[in-house]
């Protein structure tokens, strides 16, 4: 059954409050959506403007701008609804348009195979790709409404969506400080990717705490009020009951015994300084039994990677352990973000070096982008932090990080170093460009070689990477030509374009032992204007290469 407007609205409003204005683009964006996506059903045969109306309703839970939250309701329009970018321009201004075709370009990625460093590089991709951060928030709210519903995909789908939800999406929402989703995003995977596993712990958690929530709210009661009693400054107190997803990884370390496993039930209290920190701890410990080997203090002892609080576990009512961590906002928020970032943390759990009580860091780069990204808006500094990487694709599509305005040397060493020493040609998105071309975030590069090509002193000038130049001048070093400086000069040709004319011009000009540091070319109506700069060891040579090209290739109607 459509989810009508009334009952739209109704929930928006709940969640958000909107103006006059605001709401009259929302109900334009409501009745646009019925059209567009008249007559499509989901899988499970509900409307599919339901859909995307629950990824609206996503973001206004989270308090997201009314322009993010139409585009939650567009944001399949050009996929599903086959409509172009213009009429959404039109319709609803540029803003909408942009981040409706953001979201499109995202979900054109797919990843299949498990790849900690694929799987990374396609999460900065999307960010920075997004370029307004709100592309990226939206499509994490799209993804977790399609993981709400995944149970009605054939079961080969599923296990590709929940795969790539894990590695992928749950990570970038923790990127985005959106907790909330990422714990949920992390849960639903695992209930699809290992779904016997999920229903054990869950049943074990039903056997541990039922109405675990009522459980929850009783005991937060009475801690507030008997520290407020105390006079203690809270800025927040929640609660949490530990998902499948993450008693699972706790598991695996626990010998997979559940018993061994006290934070399922879990508070977190934030103070203003670190002598409450101590007083509240005083005063849960009044409260309750503690246990006295499930004590941490994190605060006078902070863990290897910065990360300070005061964690204990006590027994609650019913003799359920419960813990709770205590901590002031400014170790909250460095937690957070700083050198000790909760990414990080999470994501190092299942490593070597959190086995092995190593320190683990979040890179600089990642601690710089997460504080900006939590602004989600485009400030002139992520602006300029979102220029320092691209990120490419190779033909088979797996992402290559490279510096801003790399070209294609950059990214065939990137490669392999034989594939950088007989580079001859490069094709970007399906056209064949010069080596001296600045790769753009999302390219699809692919490289030609030739036995005969060898790199040339000239692209020392072009690339872009201290590596590229290191690979460069190793390999020049060895065939002693770092000294040699040949003659550099544009050969011009213009002959009838036929598939195969470039890769033939190419490999007749390496075979001559010449090297070709740029290439352009162009066709108009069968006719090929291509442009060399080659490096020859002198004018006769360059003479003696023009005839014998003209007289070997059939197709060239002039060389100049």
């Amino acid at each position: 059954m459509k989810i009508g407007w009334n009952s739209f609205l109704d929930k928006i409003n709940s969640l958000k409050e909107l103006n006059s204005s605001e709401k009259n683009i929302l109900e334009k964006g409501y009745y646009y959506g019925d059209i567009i996506y008249e007559n499509i059903k989901r899988k499970s045969g509900e409307p599919y403007l339901n859909h995307c109306l629950r990824t609206a309703i996503n973001l206004a839970e989270i308090q997201m701008d009314c322009q993010s939250i139409v585009a939650g309701i567009l944001h399949d329009s050009l996929e599903e609804g086959k409509i172009n970018r213009d009429f959404i321009k039109s319709e609803f201004g540029d803003e909408i348009a942009y981040l409706v075709e953001g979201v499109t370009k995202i979900s054109s990625f797919k990843y299949n195979n498990r790849n900690a460093i694929q799987a990374e590089n396609l999460r900065k991709l999307i960010i920075y790709l997004s370029k307004d951060i709100r592309v990226a928030v939206i499509k994490l709210a799209d993804r977790l409404d399609n993981m709400r519903t995944l149970q009605y995909l054939p079961l080969e789908k599923q296990k590709r969506i929940a795969l790539e939800t894990e590695d992928i999406y749950a990570p970038l929402a923790i990127r985005l400080n959106i907790n909330q989703w990422a714990n949920e995003l992390s849960n639903l995977a695992f209930k699809f990717l290992n779904p016997a596993m999920y229903k054990f712990i869950e049943l074990e958690i039903k056997k541990i705490v039922d109405n675990g929530i009522q459980y929850l709210e009783e005991i937060k009661d009475k801690v507030y009020k008997e520290l407020v009693n105390k006079k203690i400054n809270i800025h927040s107190i929640d609660y949490r009951i530990k998902t499948p997803a993450s008693i699972y990884k706790k598991l695996k370390r626990k010998d997979f015994d559940i018993t061994k496993i006290y934070d399922i039930l879990a508070f977190r209290i934030i103070v203003s300084t670190v002598e409450e920190c101590y007083l509240s701890l005083g005063i849960i410990h009044n409260l309750f039994t503690p246990i006295s080997n499930e004590f941490d203090d994190y605060i006078a002892l902070p863990k290897p990677n910065g990360y300070r609080s005061i964690h204990t576990t006590v027994i609650g009512p019913y003799n359920k352990f419960i813990e709770f961590q205590i901590k002031t906002k400014e170790m909250h928020i460095y937690n957070e973000q700083g050198i000790a970032a909760y990414f990080a943390y999470a994501s190092s759990k299942d490593t070597s070096n959190y086995a092995k009580n190593r320190s683990i860091f979040a890179n600089e780069d990642e601690l710089r982008l997460v504080e900006l990204l939590q602004r989600k808006k485009l400030t002139d500094e992520i602006k300029d932090f979102l220029q320092e990487k691209i990120y490419v694709f190779t033909p088979k599509g797996d992402i290559i990080e490279l510096n801003n305005d790399s070209t294609p040397i950059d990214f065939a060493y990137k490669i392999h170093s034989d594939l950088g020493n007989h580079l001859s040609a490069a094709k970007v998105n399906g056209h064949f460009v010069s080596l001296d071309y600045k790769l753009q975030n999302g390219d699809i590069v692919e490289i030609f070689t030739s036995k005969n090509k060898k790199p040339s002193l000239d692209w020392l000038k072009i690339v872009k990477s201290y590596e590229t130049q290191k690979k460069i001048k190793s390999y020049l070093k060895k065939q002693n030509l770092a000294f040699t400086r040949p003659y550099s000069f544009v050969l011009e040709i213009v002959a009838n374009d036929r598939i195969g004319l470039l890769k033939d011009i190419t490999n007749f000009i390496a075979l001559k032992k010449c090297n070709i540091v740029k290439s352009k070319i162009k066709v108009k109506k069968n006719i090929a204007n291509l442009s060399f700069e080659i490096q020859v060891n002198n004018k006769e040579s360059l003479e003696k290469i023009k005839f014998m090209l003209k007289n070997k290739i059939k197709d060239i109607i002039e060389i100049k």
